[in-house]
């Protein structure tokens, strides 16, 4: 293989990256044991070299040089500013008003109980093992960055797990997605910090933090206050009846671009400003915008992007401080969410089995946690080891996620009905 065309090693690349996820899932069975995304995940992490770069180093070598890895990047950029868009298009905030404050507490405690519980991890490993921290880190920062890693769920793969079990429908489904929308916003609030603070100058000089800091709100002000009406007038021009022509695509691909290339000026990072370009989209249009770039993001774009995270992940089974991660970081997400979740829900008037069926439910990550993780290790707030673990703990809560909620939805005890119906009713929803 060794005269192999640059232009035949990439088709051949294309090939086993968008075909084979695919044809595990869908053909293999993989769809009735965890989420297409899950699969995804770990299709990229065995074709690094955990996996394949020890069972056959000479393949690996020819199909994942690093000189064949170059045409890889820039549609694994591609793909992350994409979903990062789409992200922010998922997420309503119409959603959030009118649903009471007992929507509001469980919400805020699903996502800041884990983050807690989470920083205090990272901060005792930052101490136990110094190794797990990036080069730019110091406790403090580490500790703030594990937390929200900790504290992460996934709002995309939510929705297709609840999908797959037939529960966007009912009512805990549609708590446990506004829950996650309250999650998804408040993480990229806490990611920007994270992001100023990391890539502040002198290594956490506060005028330099609030500077970027600053610099990204102001972003956020002026998107909301000038970006989005225009980007509503123009659209209403370019597609009056709703419809996502082909000017509409290109309007709406550079307003994305453009946004990612402001918030990458700034000092903070382009998937923040491509989550900030899906958030100040038009509602109206969100559905047609979905149908035409999700599944081509998804399903086309998104396999290049595991793949380089999987040629990242590299795990050495005979390093206890990795797997002390992997399982502490685990043990902490299950704990965090349920604890965070599961009690708020049942002291604002759920019961006790749709208590513990939300909180089964807020653990799931998926894509989400590893480009939190992906982000981090770029910004040097994460080590090599402490990302390959976590990568590893992302697909493992996420694939309990589905057989979990199961498993909490047997325990149906007299009366639950009515204690939810009346739980429904408190909550405001």
């Amino acid at each position: 293989m060794g005269g192999i065309s640059p232009a035949l090693l990439f088709l051949m690349q294309a090939l086993l990256l968008i075909a084979g996820p695919f044809l595990l899932w869908r053909l293999g069975g993989g769809r009735h044991i965890a989420p297409m995304v899950v699969i995804q995940i770990l299709f990229g992490v065995a074709l690094g070299p955990s996996l394949l770069g020890r069972l056959a180093p000479d393949l690996w070598g020819v199909l994942f040089a690093p000189t064949a890895l170059a045409p890889l990047s820039g549609l694994a950029l591609m793909a992350v500013v994409f979903f990062a868009f789409l992200t922010g298009l998922h997420l309503d905030p119409a959603e959030f008003r009118g649903r009471g404050g007992a929507f509001a507490t469980v919400a805020l405690s699903s996502m800041l109980v884990p983050t807690l519980l989470g920083g205090a991890l990272g901060w005792w490993l930052a101490g136990a093992f110094p190794g797990m921290t990036g080069p730019h880190a110091t406790p403090g920062l580490f500790a703030a960055g594990f937390g929200i890693c900790v504290g992460v769920t996934a709002l995309p793969v939510l929705g297709a797990i609840l999908r797959e079990m037939d529960l966007l429908g009912d009512r805990v489904g549609r708590l446990a997605l506004g829950y996650a929308a309250v999650n998804d916003a408040l993480l990229w609030l806490l990611i920007t910090a994270v992001l100023a603070w990391s890539t502040a100058d002198g290594g956490g000089d506060p005028w330099a933090v609030a500077k970027v800091g600053l610099l990204g709100f102001a972003y956020v002000g002026a998107t909301v206050l000038v970006v989005r009406p225009l980007l509503d007038r123009l659209l209403e021009r370019v597609a009056p009846d709703g419809r996502m022509g082909d000017t509409a695509v290109v309007v709406t691909c550079a307003a994305l671009l453009a946004s990612a290339a402001v918030t990458e000026l700034i000092g903070l990072h382009y998937i923040l400003g491509a989550f900030i370009a899906g958030s100040a989209m038009p509602r109206r249009y969100a559905a047609a915008i979905l149908d035409r770039l999700e599944h081509f993001a998804t399903l086309i774009l998104l396999p290049f992007f595991f793949t380089l995270t999987g040629l990242k992940v590299n795990l050495t089974l005979d390093d206890p401080a990795q797997w002390t991660v992997f399982v502490l970081a685990s043990l902490a997400t299950f704990a965090g969410k349920m604890a965070g979740t599961t009690l708020p829900a049942r002291w604002t008037g759920e019961s006790w089995p749709d208590a513990l069926r939300l909180g089964t439910l807020m653990p799931c990550k998926g894509l989400m946690e590893v480009i939190v993780l992906t982000v981090l290790l770029e910004a040097g707030v994460l080590s090599g080891p402490c990302f390959s673990a976590m990568v590893l703990m992302a697909v493992a809560v996420t694939a309990l996620t589905q057989p979990m909620t199961r498993l909490a939805g047997l325990w149906r005890p007299a009366g639950c009905t009515a204690a939810a119906t009346a739980g429904g009713r408190r909550g405001g929803m």
